[in-house]
């Protein structure tokens, strides 16, 4: 590549895309943007942290570090001093997107729905944050802060809302590819209009589409009513209408931005079909830390009597109430529901905190948290260890095949971590099988547990996060079918740096990826 002035960076995600369909979809065309791209590029997958974090890729990408040093783990943490879950913010968990310190290297910078970043409090440019994200930590706000008030005017609302976490009905559902459809227009027309105000440096957008799309509308689990060969084929088609939604997305935005541009189109990881059994967990840590086989109470409604109402209201009217409330209230909701902090402290060894994919738990330490009551050390050590050989004798209870592939400490999971934050004690990882196929689950040491909802996700996601990413290259000295071999998150980091000659803080991880240095 050329060591004259650094081209302008432009950097697309399509937030959780899977590269399976990505390949398949560009290489028969149903993506022609990418198709194009796709042929001239150098790419390959990138390594990510979702296969034992699946909330972690975004911050770990946007700050260059590892889990246990930026702590972001859900958009409800856990807070050991104060004994409950929070929304992160600022004060208490500090992440900061690369790209805000170019403009100290004279970089103007256009950043659009980054996902799980805190708004912008200064910057050498524009940025909008949890307008149209998937994942969001606060509310949409834009910096400058008036020019919120003109994407509201001209281009339209908050086009992705909170997701409505359970099956629903089929015209639900395809209700939501529509919205899903028009938000993908709406962030291509601002990424337009953005582009006509004035020159930019690095240009960075996520489209939230496919990550929504991909847990919603991944296969037919998600569905709840049954449906007509014409219904199933026209919800078959819902997550490819997504998709050509974020191509043309992709098509728009490349073509405003121009010639003699370096383009970087990519996901952090990707989808795939839901193994998660999340919601199975506080039964089997509590079986394990009774020794009892029968139901100890963790799945049993908390508040029978508001539980039978609420199955009663439908789950979109539920959600669009919860969509207006403050956030607050709508993590107390969250909170309320699953009955994550109503705990007896006093006699609570080991709990499982909030999450989506892979189970976390955390044990109740002396001198971590407030109320601890296990000693560090030996009782700390045993009880990790008696909770992971425990969950490892739970099985399908047909088929015969583990539930968990393996229990992680995550005190070990990245040696070279400096753990400014640190993470739960245990991470739980499944085994890929779809979690619809169970019946129940069942362990010789602490009996069976029915699967509670028959073919269908607990959470209502028939699709969650893949582990890997994924990386599209092109523009001047980039190679079209150079196999991008081995990278990482971090090292797509490093290259955005390196494109834009703009010095790495210490502390960051990540290499620049060999086939995008300039002058190779």
């Amino acid at each position: 590549m050329s060591d004259a002035k650094p081209a302008p960076v432009l950097a697309i995600a399509l937030d959780a895309a899977e590269w399976v369909l990505i390949e398949r979809w560009a290489r028969d065309g149903t993506l022609p943007n990418l198709k194009r791209i796709y042929e001239r590029a150098a790419r390959g997958r990138l390594e990510s942290t979702a296969p034992t974090l699946a909330g972690t890729p975004w911050p770990s990408f946007y700050t260059g570090s590892y889990p246990p040093d930026h702590g972001f783990l859900f958009h409800l943490q856990w807070r050991a001093d104060r004994m409950r879950h929070e929304r992160p913010s600022p004060e208490w968990l500090p992440m900061t997107p690369f790209y805000r310190r170019f403009g100290d290297f004279g970089k103007r910078v256009v950043a659009i729905d980054v996902p799980i970043s805190y708004p912008a409090t200064s910057l050498n440019g524009v940025e909008v944050t949890s307008w149209s994200t998937h994942d969001k930590i606060a509310p949409t706000v834009s910096y400058p802060p008036d020019l919120m008030k003109w994407i509201n005017r001209e281009i339209g609302t908050e086009p992705i809302h909170i997701e409505s976490a359970g099956v629903q009905r089929r015209e639900a559902l395809l209700r939501l590819r529509d919205d899903l459809i028009r938000s993908t227009r709406r962030e291509a027309a601002l990424c337009e209009a953005l582009m006509k105000r004035g020159p930019w440096d690095l240009f960075i957008i996520a489209l939230g589409a496919a990550h929504r799309g991909g847990h919603k509308l991944w296969d037919r689990t998600s569905v709840e009513d049954d449906m007509t060969p014409e219904e199933a084929a026209e919800y078959d088609g819902a997550l490819r209408a997504v998709y050509v939604a974020c191509d043309a997305a992709v098509g728009r935005i490349v073509e405003a931005a121009g010639p003699g541009v370096i383009t970087l189109v990519f996901a952090l990881h990707g989808m795939q079909t839901s193994s998660s059994r999340f919601d199975l967990t506080p039964e089997m840590l509590e079986r394990i830390l009774t020794g009892r086989r029968e139901s100890v109470g963790a799945m049993k409604p908390k508040h029978p009597l508001l539980q039978g109402l609420r199955t009663v209201v439908p789950l979109e009217w539920r959600t669009a109430v919860k969509q207006r409330l403050p956030e607050a209230l709508q993590d107390g909701l969250s909170l309320f529901w699953r009955g994550a902090d109503s705990r007896d402290w006093s006699s609570t060894r080991a709990f499982c905190l909030m999450g989506d994919l892979q189970a976390l738990v955390q044990v109740n330490l002396r001198g971590r948290e407030a109320a601890g009551i296990v000693e560090p050390g030996r009782e700390h050590d045993a009880l990790c260890a008696r909770i992971a050989e425990g969950l490892l004798t739970f099985r399908d209870a047909d088929t015969g095949e583990r539930v968990v592939e393996r229990v992680a400490r995550c005190d070990r999971l990245y040696p070279k971590a400096e753990y400014k934050v640190g993470l739960p004690d245990l991470v739980i990882c499944w085994n890929d099988k779809p979690c619809v196929s169970h019946r129940a689950i069942v362990s010789p040491e602490y009996g069976t547990i029915d699967w509670p909802l028959p073919g269908r996700p607990l959470d209502g996601r028939s699709g969650h996060h893949g582990t890997h990413g994924w990386l599209l290259a092109t523009g001047a000295g980039v190679v079209p079918g150079t196999e991008i071999d081995g990278a990482s998150i971090f090292d797509l980091n490093a290259t955005i740096h390196h494109l834009l000659g703009v010095p790495r803080p210490p502390g960051m991880h990540g290499s620049v990826i060999r086939a995008l240095q300039r002058g190779s």
